[in-house]
């Protein structure tokens, strides 16, 4: 038998219980020469995150945290005793391996399917309750701060039924639309996968394509910073890591390259203006009106960057009525009759043509 399958074999029999004295010794000879260790670290990243198992519905959050306090045992006991031998590895392993087998045999027990309700809400920790959309359409759910989230279908959240006093958090599988009441005394973490979205008080969606991995987060308001989630609180060091986002901008996080795309939403929505007034207060109609005006009357409306690629671009005139459309649209309109184009860039706008005399 080839030795990575030999080794899975006999992981799956420590897991139940049902190996040998001999297979017991032949799994920590192999476990101990470390080859295994990155396997090892896929595979259990893997099982704890797997929903295949019925009724094995660990929440998100639980498996990540395991996982990397797992992991940052390692790296720490390597700083701190670097002489030790491999016997703190194979113990590090062994334990994670056993922690795997208890996780899943006791969720499912807590987790076993409760009927066809709705909406089902199932303590999942000591602290947590679980809300799952099994309908076909968003459903609203109102936290104690004031928050409402709008979970969208087949998507689950964990939440604490009372918040603490210092942060708000809450764990998310799936996609919902988060409206956060703002309190800046108690910062709002929303945990999806490998990520986190920090908060004080915004507007924002945060999709998780299940067939990619990748995370999505939108902003409609306000400001987020999204990072990944390592296991242990965030530093300094960690902020390099990650994005801040303003309205209108996503980003999308790539789970196997670990990497963070910054990028405009799909359909930029207006701005509440400073008056108070509501987006209808902005005035889109021009009469021989130099880009120079122009342009920055959009990114005041929509909070997105608009550059050009020549300055001549800002004297040409643009006359006509604009109220109507989506930035797109207008964006369209106002470089057709200008002789110009514009491209995304990012989480900017560029702005092409040779310009006017």
């Amino acid at each position: 038998m080839h030795d990575r399958s030999l080794f899975a074999a006999l992981l799956e029999k420590y897991i139940a219980d049902t190996i040998s004295p001999e297979e017991r010794t032949e799994f920590f000879t192999l476990l101990s020469s470390g080859q295994y260790d990155e396997w090892m670290s896929r595979e259990i990243d893997q099982t704890l995150r797997s929903a295949e198992t019925e009724g094995a519905n660990l929440p998100p959050h639980r498996s990540a945290e395991i996982l990397h306090k797992i992991i940052a045992a390692e790296k720490q006991s390597h700083l701190l005793i670097p002489n030790k031998s491999r016997t703190r590895t194979i113990i590090r392993w062994a334990a994670a391996a056993a922690v795997i087998g208890v996780l899943l045999f006791s969720t499912f027990l807590l987790l076993k399917p409760a009927g066809k309700n709705t909406v089902s809400a199932t303590a999942v920790a000591k602290d947590l309750v679980t809300q799952t959309n099994t309908t076909g359409a968003p459903l609203k759910i109102a936290m104690e701060d004031g928050s409402v989230v709008t979970l969208q279908p087949g998507s689950a959240i964990h939440y604490p039924a009372h918040f603490s006093a210092a942060k708000r958090e809450v764990f998310l599988d799936g996609e919902a639309f988060f409206d956060v009441s703002k309190n800046p005394n108690r910062p709002f973490y929303v945990f999806n996968r490998n990520i986190v979205t920090h908060v004080l008080g915004t507007s924002f969606n945060v999709k998780l394509n299940k067939a990619t991995g990748q995370v999505e987060v939108a902003v409609r308001s306000g400001r987020v910073e999204v990072y990944e989630n390592t296991g242990t609180e965030k530093t300094t060091a960690l902020k390099n890591n990650g994005v801040i986002l303003l309205p209108n901008q996503k980003v999308v996080y790539n789970e196997a390259a670990r990497q963070f795309v910054p990028a405009l939403v799909d359909q930029p929505l207006p701005l509440a203006p400073e008056t108070g007034e509501g987006p209808a207060a902005y005035n889109m109609m021009f009469e021989e009106t130099p880009l120079k005006t122009v342009l920055p009357s959009l990114e005041k409306i929509y909070g997105i960057e608009i550059v050009v690629e020549n300055e001549n671009l800002y004297r040409c005139l643009f006359t006509g009525d604009i109220n109507q459309q989506d930035l797109y649209t207008r964006l369209e309109v106002v470089c057709q009759a200008t002789g110009a184009s514009y491209e995304i860039k990012g989480t900017r706008i560029l702005v092409k043509g040779k310009g006017c005399d």
